[in-house]
């Protein structure tokens, strides 16, 4: 840490804490009064009674020097956190809530901004006085817009991380994860900006206090002192150049403290929301389907309006699973994958159109508000997300986090959470699970991240296990024994598994059921063993040959999937998949292929060709 910091810092920190000390213990340390004219003969220099010399009236310089900084500092202090409690709420209300609280809030907030702040504070200072008090709140105001700009950024920046979706997922309320989730990483920005802001503020009232608009004499002010010394700069300079200095050394204090914590707390984007709900009809729906199964979704839709056009993220997919069965979403990045989970979850950008229905048990979860999601979110839907390092709130411990479904949703006091997230995490193959309670996500490795975010998501015993790419970011043996913990919960809670992956060798050993998903579309799914041996769709034929194998021979070129997936704003007519299909006719650019169901196994294309004719076709291309 202190290598990352630097010896600037430590410096500045140190400069900073000497004058704080001296101000706050001015009245204990051997000095003159602030007013005590002729303590020594008038623009002497330095000398040892009088260190830093004396003004035009005999007064000691370092001690107004010291009695001032209670005034430049106290207005810069007080400044800051008086408009960090009224800019903090309304930028944390933006960024959390968004739409229409965050659309009335900045515009309130960029007409303050356009609001010259010289005016203003002349305009105060004219009708009320000037004094500590009117400056205080003069230069609090002006630095109420730039707190709400910056703690709304950092808000989105957090909100939009996966340790709050997973909250949400958990069901905890808003009030919740705001004062849990989101304060504590907005703190952290907010600090180091608080740093730079007290180094405006001091120079901001500098500026008043020269100008005559702050408090007035005999009260010293480091602005005061220097504008009374500007007439004596040919006599006695120093009466002028030793207050600059220490502002200049304050200022830049703290505008190094503020930098250096500001790099040290940048923040990563990841991309989620609470989802603004929008009804589209939805396919008519079979009333004994749905109470056959366990989880079922019909023509989910999930779209965005862009300026560029409509995103169709999510266009229309339907599946059913039922307990204790795998069903693995595969597909290409870009796909619509990830963004189909979150759908079902309800979890979506702000800005989405989500249509269609979803079922658990019979019940329409399409149709429960955010507020009665929470009894879901949880104990009957669990998720693992793909990243464990932005999955777990890197300012909590483990403990922390994973008792923390227990006591909202079970009701467990603390000692019982405690017991049961030890019993969880031995049972996801965690050694020593009582020192890992008191650990911080950092100090885990990449394996035991993910076992802790399987631990959270199983707490309150889901009834579906939701897994987007939960291996991604591991190395293979880690994934192995990933994939097989999964695989021996699902058994032991009888549950239900959704398994989003791209890795098509992970999907053929762990799966009962594929979805093969291209531009946000079912384009075949099946049993999985009978997809992967006799795959109709050319996509789905495509990925199959693009998997390296290990009777490839040494240094054989990796086999690819020509041209890239398409823009979701501008789809091609008729077949999405027909540019980069090597058995497109005129028909696949004209009508868009249905999903035709062949013996339980579907697949959209006009013309599917079995596996055995492609691998032919492909080794005697590449002979050629």
């Amino acid at each position: 840490m202190r290598r990352r910091l630097g010896i600037g810092f430590w410096l500045a920190v140190g400069w900073i804490g000497v004058v704080l000390l001296a101000a706050l213990l001015a009245d204990l340390l051997p000095l003159y009064r602030y007013d005590e004219t002729l303590a020594g003969p008038p623009q002497t220099g330095p000398s040892w009674e009088h260190p830093l010399g004396t003004d035009g009236l005999g007064r000691d310089v370092l001690s107004r020097i010291v009695y001032g900084a209670r005034v430049s500092l106290g207005v810069g202090v007080g400044a800051v956190l008086l408009g960090l409690l009224i800019g903090a709420p309304l930028g944390i209300l933006a960024g959390y809530r968004r739409r229409a609280a965050d659309a009335i809030i900045m515009a309130v907030n960029d007409v303050a901004l356009a609001f010259p702040a010289l005016v203003f504070a002349l305009a105060v200072v004219a009708f009320a006085g000037a004094s500590l008090r009117n400056v205080l709140i003069v230069l609090a105001v002006l630095g109420v817009p730039a707190w709400v700009r910056l703690v709304r950024g950092a808000t989105l920046s957090f909100a939009e991380r996966e340790f709050v979706l997973a909250a949400r997922v958990l069901g905890t309320r808003d009030r919740r994860i705001l004062w849990r989730e989101i304060v504590p990483n907005v703190a952290m920005p907010a600090a180091s900006y608080a740093f730079i802001g007290m180094a405006v503020v001091v120079v901001a009232e500098g500026s008043l206090a020269f100008l005559g608009l702050s408090v007035q004499a005999p009260t010293p002010t480091w602005g005061g002192l220097i504008n009374e010394g500007r007439t004596l700069m040919e006599t006695a300079p120093h009466v002028v150049l030793v207050p600059s200095v220490v502002m200049f050394l304050t200022v830049l204090s703290f505008n190094l403290v503020g930098d250096r914590l500001r790099a040290l707390t940048d923040v990563r984007e990841s991309g989620l929301e609470p989802v603004r709900q929008v009804t589209v009809s939805p396919m008519p729906v079979a009333e004994h389907q749905v109470r056959d199964t366990l989880l079922q979704a019909e023509d989910v839709r999930t779209h965005f309006v862009t300026p560029r056009g409509l995103v169709k993220a999510v266009d229309g997919v339907s599946f059913t699973l039922e307990r204790g069965r795998t069903l693995a979403i595969v597909g290409e990045s870009g796909s619509g994958k990830s963004m189909l989970i979150r759908s079902i979850l309800g979890l979506l950008p702000g800005s989405a159109v989500r249509g269609g229905k979803v079922y658990l048990s019979g019940e329409d979860l399409t149709a429960r508000t955010p507020a009665e999601m929470r009894s879901v979110l949880g104990p009957r839907l669990g998720t693992v997300f793909q990243d464990p390092m932005t999955a777990l709130n890197p300012v909590r411990t483990i403990g922390t986090q994973v008792t923390e479904p227990l006591r909202v949703h079970l009701g467990l006091g603390r000692k019982e959470a405690r017991a049961e997230a030890v019993r969880l995490l031995a049972s996801v193959g965690i050694p020593d699970p009582v020192r890992m309670l008191g650990r911080y996500p950092h100090q885990l490795s990449g394996g035991m991240r993910q076992r802790v975010t399987i631990a959270m998501a199983l707490s309150c015993g889901p009834d579906v296990l939701f897994a987007d790419e939960p291996t991604t970011a591991l190395d293979v043996t880690i994934q192995d024994q990933v994939l097989r913990l999964l695989h021996r919960l699902r058994e032991e809670h009888h549950m239900a598994v959704v398994l989003v992956s791209h890795d098509l060798s992970v999907v053929a050993r762990w799966a009962d059921e594929v979805i093969v998903m291209y531009a946000g579309k079912v384009v075949e799914r099946g049993p999985a063993a009978e997809v992967f041996r006799r795959p109709r769709m050319p996509y789905t034929q495509a990925l199959l040959q693009a998997a390296p194998r290990l009777s490839d021979p040494v240094h054989h070129r990796l086999r690819e999937i020509p041209g890239r997936p398409p823009d979701l704003v501008d789809l091609p007519p008729g077949c999405s998949f027909r540019p980069r299909c090597a058995y497109a006719r005129d028909r696949c650019g004209q009508e868009a292929p249905p999903l035709v169901n062949g013996s339980g196994h579907q697949y959209a294309c006009w013309y599917p060709r079995p596996i055995e004719t492609a691998i032919a076709e492909g080794a005697e291309s590449s002979g050629r």
